[in-house]
């Protein structure tokens, strides 16, 4: 998959910034799904991240997620479903 930070599973830090994320062609608004995620060891990116990520690159410099704020609030980006 695509986004900012590569294919993840993205997650917005309040009900409040859903307002300006995971808008698609059908939705006017952000989701909100609650979830506790292990983020485990964070690595924080610039603003612009970097699509090409994945779970192997990131893990291989020690990591287990990665977080960047796109301008609209902080995000972090999660590679493995089972955090």
């Amino acid at each position: 998959s695509v986004g900012w930070c590569g294919g993840g599973i993205y997650f917005a830090t309040s009900a409040k910034a859903t307002f300006t994320k995971a808008i698609g062609p059908d939705s006017h608004q952000g989701c909100i799904l609650r979830a506790t995620v292990d983020v485990g060891r964070v690595k924080y990116l610039s603003r612009t991240c970097d699509r090409s990520l994945n779970g192997a690159e990131v893990a291989s410099e020690g990591y287990d997620s990665v977080s960047f704020n796109p301008g609209d609030g902080q995000e972090y980006v999660v590679y493995s479903k089972s955090r």
